[in-house]
């Protein structure tokens, strides 16, 4: 009776265990536009506050992050004399199924190339307990600036590309060969996407 009971508790217990979370990994390119405002805020320093708005593209067209829209409010200091900037800021992405990924990034470098890290540090529905990291590679092509004649203001605009050369990422409960993470086609009848849940329901 003793050794059923024991069999029983185990068998509950691996039944209750979280499935492990498996790490995938993609190379993104995003093309982006940002604007802002830009302040001098020293003798040879300036500092850019605006935001950052693309959409991310997975290299073999296949995973999570693969047309998904981002939005990333950050700021840049500007060194004049030594031509040196450093920039951070937080991003907001929307994936595809509807649910969302944060991150925060840091970067440093010269005007047109600005290189750092990239960091995931949570998600909402499916993509709830996401982690990651990944290089990321900042090159701006486009830059201008104007000044606004009703607030007096410089108003700052560019493009560019961000590439992140190898994103890892991991989902709690996820397969990353199910293509969610980006490694590979979904399988048949795994992580099929769900429709976001509606407001004001429960």
């Amino acid at each position: 009776m003793r050794r059923t009971l024991l069999n029983i508790s185990l068998a509950l217990s691996l039944v209750t265990l979280p499935a492990a979370a498996e790490v995938g990994t993609a190379k993104i390119l995003a093309p982006w536009e940002a604007n802002g405002q830009l302040f001098q805020v020293g003798v040879d320093k300036l500092q850019f506050i605006g935001t950052f708005e693309g959409i991310m593209y997975i290299e073999h067209g296949d995973g999570l992050f693969d047309a998904a829209l981002f939005t990333c409010p950050a700021t840049q200091i500007i060194q004049v004399l030594n031509n040196q900037i450093t920039g951070q800021g937080y991003c907001t992405i929307e994936s595809p199924t509807g649910d969302y990924v944060f991150a925060e990034f840091n970067c440093d470098g010269q005007p047109g190339a600005c290189k750092g890290t990239f960091t995931i540090t949570g998600g909402t529905g499916k993509l709830t307990g996401i982690t990651g990291e990944s290089q990321m590679i900042v090159r701006t092509a486009l830059s201008g600036t104007t000044i606004d004649e009703a607030s007096g203001g410089t108003v700052s605009a560019a493009k560019g590309l961000a590439v992140w050369p190898e994103m890892r990422f991991e989902v709690p409960g996820r397969s990353a060969q199910a293509g969610l993470l980006g490694t590979g086609p979904s399988a048949p009848g795994n992580d099929t996407p769900s429709a976001p849940p509606t407001e004001g329901t429960d």
